[in-house]
């Protein structure tokens, strides 16, 4: 803005200075007052956030599947903060959660790794997401208090100590200006990971728990951050509910905005996912109102060569990877056809996966929930590593026994209810989209016998929630654990078949399209 209005300036006095009839005084004049109100106008006050959510552990580079170039890595990202910081000193840097899970390294570690690099990245504050809590609760405790930066949440209860979990805001200066951050994670946590993993946590009720938090901080700053892991559509309806909030910087949802969408007032910035991109957001404030008067927003590509990697954390990185690397990437198959998900209807990767499951526990039919599979996969050798991104979790399976017409109805409500779509083996099924009804169901091509006894097997955390995925209570059918890592057995099964083609076959039908929708990014 500064060196906008100064070329301006320079343009007018060589315009002045070019006319017979200027008036030495006059012009002096002229110049003396537009510097000044140049100054001005660069004095205004202007917050920088820099912002990334849900990176997953993907310390590494790695090839998008948006394009053929490397892009993300947390040395190349904190490179890309360093240059920023560089430009603004005073910028505020935020991470809206879910660094845990998705990589070895976070498992073997248990998330401790994504507190060593972050520790190195020192961000202004940092938001829990549901993905901390994948290694436990006491775990979570623990590993946070290696962290040397803030972690923040309103709303949830730890009843261990009798108060609120974490720190619900922080209050920061940055530059002239005093900026509260407020943490919050979306209330349907306990639909997001295993129960026993939440013990003695209780979920407050986020938008009661924002607004009394802005009730305590406004009077003491200039602009209020609400940095959220509740995913672009709960923020949007928290928007709609809240006042004092500038700022929502988010994640949960893996959505590329960009640029920021506003709902009252509010302006929602969020970064998609995997450290593919960091949000920059410039704007300039109004003090005496305390609303955001302007702003220039930018989705950052964090493409491979552009910047110089952090050495710094680099070195971190580098460190953890060392001791594991050598097991990680081996190479133990070779893939004929890229594998794909698919959150909307039947995968190649889905098929296989439940193949697997179905073939090693010798069951009728297997399930695995779409959002449980978290990544891709291009044709070519298939590393122990893209075992691990594929299948992070360490769900175990499950064996569930249950009669043909309790079948019938899981198939239905799930056709009626379809939040996390189901993969499957064994199984196909024809329905309508539009109606949400079950059309045609077979098992192993045959109709479903309303009194055989039928067995699938899927991950515990399918059966963790039974009602939420298949409309009935748990008590109804015979569940019998294994406590064998779903992961394990397909390593092992690319090991014994070392060369995989496999397509979609028509297991899973919509006939209300014609066409499948693909969405990559699976939360």
């Amino acid at each position: 803005m500064k060196f906008l209005i100064m070329e301006k300036v320079c343009f007018i006095q060589k315009n002045w200075l070019s006319q017979k009839f200027a008036n030495g005084i006059s012009l002096l004049i002229l110049i003396m007052v537009i510097n000044l109100w140049a100054e001005l106008i660069a004095d205004v006050p202007q917050v920088v956030i820099v912002h990334w959510n849900d990176l997953h552990s993907t310390n590494l580079p790695y090839k998008s599947s948006r394009a053929n170039y490397r892009v993300g890595g947390y040395a190349n990202l904190a490179g890309y903060l360093d240059s920023l910081r560089h430009l603004h000193p005073q910028a505020i840097i935020l991470n809206a959660g879910d660094d845990f899970q998705g990589s070895p390294v976070s498992n073997f570690t248990r998330g401790l790794s994504q507190i060593l690099i972050l520790n190195k990245i020192q961000p202004t504050a940092f938001t829990l997401g549901n993905h901390e809590f994948d290694y436990g609760i006491d775990n979570l405790r623990d590993v946070m208090t290696y962290a040397n930066f803030p972690i923040l949440n309103s709303n949830l209860f730890d009843s261990t100590k009798n108060d609120l979990l974490v720190q619900p805001y922080t209050i920061i200066q940055s530059g002239n200006l005093k900026v509260a951050i407020i943490g919050a994670l979306t209330g349907d946590l306990f639909t997001l990971a295993l129960p026993q993993n939440l013990k003695g946590i209780g979920i407050l009720d986020p938008l009661t728990q924002i607004r009394q938090n802005v009730h305590e901080v406004e009077p003491q700053t200039d602009l209020i951050v609400l940095l959220s892991h509740c995913g672009f559509e709960e923020d949007s309806l928290l928007a709609m509910q809240l006042a004092g909030v500038d700022v929502i910087i988010g994640g949960h949802s893996h959505t590329y905005l960009h640029q920021p969408k506003k709902v009252n007032n509010i302006l929602i910035c969020q970064a998609g996912s995997n450290g593919h991109c960091l949000g920059y957001l410039k704007a300039n404030i109004d003090r005496n109102q305390k609303i955001i008067t302007s702003y220039n927003y930018e989705l950052i590509e964090t493409r491979l060569g552009r910047v110089k990697p952090s050495p710094v954390v680099a070195g971190v990185v580098d460190s953890l990877e060392a001791s594991i690397s050598a097991e990680m990437d081996k190479i133990i198959g070779q893939l004929i056809t890229d594998w794909h998900r698919n959150s909307h209807g039947e995968s190649n990767l889905g098929n296989w996966i439940c193949d697997v499951t179905r073939e090693y526990f010798k069951t009728d039919i297997a399930f695995m929930n779409s959002g449980g599979i978290r990544k891709d996969l291009k044709a070519g050798p298939i590393r122990v590593r893209d075992l691990w991104e594929i299948s992070p979790f360490d769900n175990t399976i499950v064996i569930v026994a249950l009669t043909g017409e309790q079948l019938k109805f899981i198939i239905q409500y799930h056709v009626e209810n379809l939040r996390d779509l189901l993969q499957v083996s064994g199984l196909s099924y024809e329905f309508n989209s539009k109606q949400k009804k079950l059309v045609k169901l077979t098992v192993a091509g045959k109709p479903v016998d309303d009194q055989k006894i039928y067995t699938f097997a899927t991950n515990n955390f399918v059966i963790s929630q039974f009602e939420r995925f298949f409309g009935l209570a748990p008590s109804a059918v015979k569940i019998t654990p294994t406590d064998i890592i779903g992961r394990d057995i397909l390593i092992e099964a690319i090991k014994a078949q070392p060369v995989i083609n496999n397509h979609t076959e028509g297991r899973i039908i919509d006939l209300a399209n014609k066409k499948e929708e693909v969405n990559y990014d699976i939360q």
